[in-house]
C-alpha cells in the first residue's frame, strides 16, 4: 500500500493491492531426452474503486514447454518465452528450434510474436523469424553468434537486421560486443561493447559503449503521438513510405559511455566508482507530432563504499554518493545501506537516502529523505517471509510557496 500527504493534509492512496506470483517449473530426464516445463507469472488484485486504481492485472512471463535431445542433439521451446541474442529483443510467444551441427556450431530457427509487456495477451499484429549460429569456443577464449532476422507489421516490413556477438573471457581480461544494423532502413539500430580487466595489487577496469536507437528503429514506432495503436489504422491517411519515414522521426539516437573502476583497499573494504556521459537525441515535428530537443550531454558521478564484517560475520555495509547533472535537474545524493545477518534465521536490511536536487528550469530547490526497513525471516531452512516498510519525504522550493509531500 503506497499513500501520499501534502501539506494541505489531503491524503491519497496511490496503491492499495494484493500481488500473487508464481514460478513453476518441472524437469524430467529419460535417457537421451531431457524435458522442462515452466510458468512465471502473477495476478494483482486491486482494493480500489474502479476511479481510482488500475484494476486487477494478471501477468505471464514465461509459459513454455523444453526439450532437448542429446542423441540427436536437437532442442526445441515452444511457448511464451525470452531470449536476447539472435537478434530476438526480449520476450516472445513462439518456437526456437536448435541442432547441434558440431561442437563449435550451433544452428537455430526462430520465429514468434513480439511480446511488449508481460500483462499483454497473444498478440498476432506483429511476427518475426530469424536464423542464427553459435560459434565456439575457439582458443578456449572466443564464442561468436550471427544472425539475420526479419519482422511485419499488418503486412509492412517492420524490421530487417543483421549483426552478431563476439565474446572474450580469460581469467584476467573479458570483453562482449554486440551489433544489430537495420538493412532495410540502413541504420545502426544498436553496437554495445562491454570490457573489463583485472590488474595488479587488485585493481579492476570496466569500460561500457551503448549507441543504440531508441526506442529499437522498427516502422511499428510511426504509431506514436497518432491515436491510434496499429500500423494498419494508420494506412488510412499515410501511404506505406510516409509511414515508415514517421518511424524514423519518431526514433532517437541514444549513446551512453561508461568507465570505472573497482579497488580492494584491505580485506573488510573495497571501493568502486564510476563515470557515465549519456545523450538522447531529438526527433523532428512530423504527422502532427511535435519535436522533441536533445537532452543535450548529461553526465552521472558514482562512487560507493563496501565494507563487509565490520559489526558481525556475514553483514554488508555500502556507503553511496551520487551525482547527476541532467537536462531536468541537477541531483546529489547520499545513501547508506546495512546488511545485517541477526541470527540464523533472521535478516535487517535498513536503508537511508538524502537527496539535494535543483530543478530545470526554474532552479528550485528540493530535499528528499528516503528512509525504509526490510525484515527476512527463514523458517525451517525452506520457507522465507519478508517484511518491508519505507517513506519518502520531500521539500521543494517554489518561486511563491512551499510544496511537502510524504508518502509511505
Amino acid at each position: 500500500e503506497n499513500l501520499t500527504n501534502t501539506r494541505t493534509d489531503e491524503t491519497r492512496v496511490n496503491m492499495s493491492s494484493l500481488s500473487n506470483d508464481l514460478d513453476f517449473n518441472t524437469r524430467r530426464r529419460g535417457g537421451d531426452v531431457a524435458i522442462q516445463t515452466r510458468f512465471t507469472g502473477g495476478y494483482e488484485f486491486d482494493f480500489l474503486d474502479e476511479d481510482e486504481g488500475q484494476g486487477d492485472i494478471s501477468r505471464v512471463s514465461s509459459l513454455y514447454a523444453d526439450a532437448q535431445d542429446s542423441k540427436h542433439n536437437v532442442g526445441a521451446r515452444f511457448g511464451r518465452q525470452t531470449r536476447s541474442t539472435g537478434g530476438v529483443l526480449g520476450r516472445f510467444d513462439g518456437a526456437l528450434l536448435s541442432y547441434q551441427l558440431k561442437p563449435t556450431v550451433k544452428l537455430n530457427a526462430v520465429s514468434g510474436y513480439p511480446v511488449d509487456s508481460s500483462k499483454n495477451n497473444l498478440k498476432t499484429d506483429r511476427y518475426f523469424y530469424g536464423v542464427s549460429a553459435d560459434l565456439g569456443t575457439f582458443a578456449e577464449a572466443w564464442d561468436f553468434v550471427a544472425f539475420i532476422i526479419e519482422q511485419q507489421v499488418d503486412g509492412i516490413l517492420d524490421r530487417r537486421a543483421v549483426g552478431g556477438e563476439a565474446r572474450y573471457f580469460d581469467p584476467v581480461k573479458s570483453l562482449l560486443s554486440y551489433v544489430d544494423y537495420d538493412i532495410s532502413y540502413g541504420q545502426l539500430n544498436t553496437l554495445l561493447l562491454l570490457g573489463n580487466w583485472t590488474l595488479p595489487h587488485e585493481v579492476t577496469l570496466n569500460a561500457t559503449v551503448d549507441i543504440r536507437q531508441s526506442p529499437v528503429l522498427s516502422t511499428y514506432n510511426a504509431i506514436q503521438g497518432q491515436g491510434v495503436d496499429s500500423i494498419d489504422a494508420l494506412r488510412d491517411r499515410f501511404s506505406e513510405d510516409a509511414i515508415r519515414d514517421l518511424a524514423e522521426d519518431r526514433t532517437a539516437d541514444s549513446r551512453s559511455y561508461t568507465v570505472g573502476a573497482t579497488k580492494q583497499l584491505t580485506e573488510s573494504f573495497q571501493l568502486t566508482g564510476d563515470v557515465t556521459l549519456s545523450e538522447l537525441g531529438s526527433t523532428p515535428a512530423s504527422g502532427g507530432v511535435e519535436a522533441m530537443p536533445s537532452t543535450g550531454n548529461e553526465y552521472y558521478y558514482n562512487l560507493q563504499l563496501i565494507g563487509s564484517n565490520l559489526l558481525k560475520e556475514g553483514d554488508i555495509t555500502l556507503l553511496g554518493l551520487r551525482y547527476s547533472d541532467a537536462s531536468t535537474s541537477d541531483t546529489t545524493s547520499v545513501s547508506i545501506n546495512e546488511r545485517y545477518p541477526v541470527n540464523s534465521a533472521w535478516r535487517v536490511n535498513p536503508r537511508f537516502r538524502v537527496d539535494y536536487r535543483v530543478n530545470k528550469p526554474g532552479d528550485t530547490d528540493q530535499w528528499i529523505y528516503a528512509p525504509s526497513l526490510l525484515m527476512d525471516y527463514l523458517w525451517r531452512k525452506r520457507y522465507r517471509f519478508e517484511l518491508e516498510t519505507g517513506g519518502e519525504w520531500s521539500k521543494r522550493e517554489l518561486s511563491e510557496a512551499t510544496e511537502d509531500t510524504q508518502s509511505y
